[in-house]
């Protein structure tokens, strides 16, 4: 469908930062250039509502979603208490075979350069570790807890050092999961989204108090266009 392949495109770039939290999403301009009519635009742009990744106002148009820091921190907390349940739920049923192709993830991780193909492997870890729950709508949850945060973590993890306390954390995760102790593993799974729920939460407060000062700095004459465009927008 139209609208599928809009969507898919734009929470692409969504999820990848190329369009930053706040931009607006003008249905006339990306009609002209995806070259279709609103009308698939329109139902694109609602999907993504429903995922949370865009915000529509009447009257104002869509624009791409902005996360205060502590609705990140509930969303992480959540997905925690999701993910902690479906490891529980899905622990009698692990094999070798997900341990084996969870490790290879991590490999793959601990290598890759790309912030992009770091991400994924990321979530299908994850994933890997709650799959054979066998819970559908859990899986539809996490999925969207995971769309809304997504490029917020990414924010958190673009330093090295980051990186490497997550994959060693991600070591502990599976190490519990393969000798089965369950107990481990949820408490360590825990652990680690809570981190990183903290680190997230305090970027985002960093981020807002840089913009802010900013904001401040700015003189009134290079403020007022932008207030103009708000109010036509």
């Amino acid at each position: 469908m139209v609208a599928e392949s809009v969507a898919t495109a734009l929470r692409r770039e969504i999820l990848s930062g190329e369009i930053p939290s706040g931009s607006p999403l003008r249905q006339d301009a990306l009609a002209a250039r995806f070259g279709v009519s609103h009308i698939p635009v329109r139902e694109a742009l609602r999907e993504l509502a429903a995922e949370g990744l865009v915000t529509i106002r009447r009257n104002r148009g869509s624009s791409v979603s902005e996360l205060a820091p502590k609705e990140a921190r509930q969303l992480l907390e959540i997905r925690s208490a999701l993910e902690a349940q479906g490891l529980r739920w899905s622990m009698p049923h692990l094999d070798d075979d997900v341990v084996l192709s969870a490790r290879s993830m991590l490999d793959r991780m601990e290598r890759t350069d790309d912030p992009s193909e770091w991400m994924d492997l990321n979530w299908r870890f994850h994933f890997a570790l709650y799959e054979r729950a066998d819970r559908p709508m859990l899986f539809t949850m996490l999925r969207q807890l995971n769309a809304q945060v997504e490029r917020y973590i990414r924010l958190v993890q673009v330093t090295k050092d980051n990186r490497v306390q997550t994959e060693a954390e991600h070591r502990a995760i599976l190490a519990a999961c393969e000798v089965r102790n369950v107990d481990a593993a949820c408490m360590l799974l825990t652990q680690h989204l809570t981190q990183t729920a903290t680190e997230l939460e305090q970027l985002l407060l960093t981020y807002r108090r840089d913009a802010e000062v900013t904001l401040t700095d700015k003189p009134e004459s290079m403020l007022q266009p932008a207030e103009e465009a708000k109010q036509e927008a």
